[in-house]
């Protein structure tokens, strides 16, 4: 792992560890059993959940959750029969998941690796690659996008959430913490924390650790290079932050290996 990779892994240990933000809290038992219950209901971004169509497309139940750990998705998919496999590099995410199965008896394989490496998977693995807002804490999507495509099947969907990059561009303390403040206009685009802390222009705080906005070309442009179709999209809003009243900050998107 490089240094920036090693330094957002530990971040993210140490949130999960100490339940630091909503994503790090494990589905409860009453929780878990309203989600079995009800038609299938998960998200990729913040303020939409995926259409329930996207999942009618698949050929199949194999489904990866990729940087999905956490225990609140996965278990999910494992619940309403998906063959599931939750790939994260933070341990503590994956806990969570195994700490739910073992609760709720159902069958997750969790699997602790970096997403910017080979996966450690075969060719042709999977009926479905999940991926919520991840890939901003990467800087190059190449590897992402070449491997998703490697281990889906023929005919295998992509399903996947990300930044609207223009978020970046304001101070995160002034969109979250700050609700007098002025928001004024500060990065240009893309964003990359590793480049602006060596240019001395940031200081990076390890509690929230390196952050990456991606353009639009890599974003959607990669997955096109790698051999995927896009077939669908959509946008969200986290109203919880200042910017959602000006547009959306989320994007999600289901692409086909051909």
């Amino acid at each position: 792992m490089s240094d920036y990779v090693k330094i957002n892994q530990d971040r993210w240990n140490h949130v999960s560890r100490k339940r630091g933000n909503p994503y790090t809290v494990p589905l409860t038992p009453e929780e878990y059993k309203e989600a079995i219950e009800k038609p299938l209901n998960v998200g990729l971004t913040v303020g939409k959940s995926v259409p329930i169509e996207w999942f009618e497309r698949a050929k199949g139940n194999k489904l990866l959750g990729l940087a999905c750990g956490g225990g609140q998705q996965g278990p999910i998919f494992a619940g309403k029969g998906y063959d599931t496999t939750i790939m994260d590099f933070s341990e503590e995410q994956l806990e969570k998941d195994r700490l739910v199965s073992i609760r709720e008896n159902i069958e997750i394989n969790t699997v602790q690796a970096d997403m910017t490496k080979p996966f450690p998977f075969k060719d042709e693995s999977f009926d479905i690659v999940f991926c919520p807002v991840s890939n901003a804490y990467i800087e190059n999507l190449d590897n992402m996008w070449q491997e998703t495509y490697r281990v889906l099947k023929q005919g295998g969907l992509l399903m996947v959430g990300y930044m609207n990059p223009w978020i970046y561009m304001y101070d995160g303390d002034d969109v979250w913490d700050s609700s007098d403040k002025e928001l004024l206009l500060q990065y240009s685009l893309p964003f990359n924390a590793r480049e602006l802390e060596e240019k001395g222009e940031i200081t990076i705080n390890p509690e929230y650790g390196y952050e990456f906005s991606h353009t639009l070309e890599k974003q959607i442009g990669g997955q096109l290079k790698a051999g995927f179709a896009m077939i669908d999209f959509y946008e969200s809003k986290d109203r919880r932050n200042r910017l959602s009243k000006y547009g959306s900050d989320y994007l999600a998107n289901l692409s086909i290996k051909l």
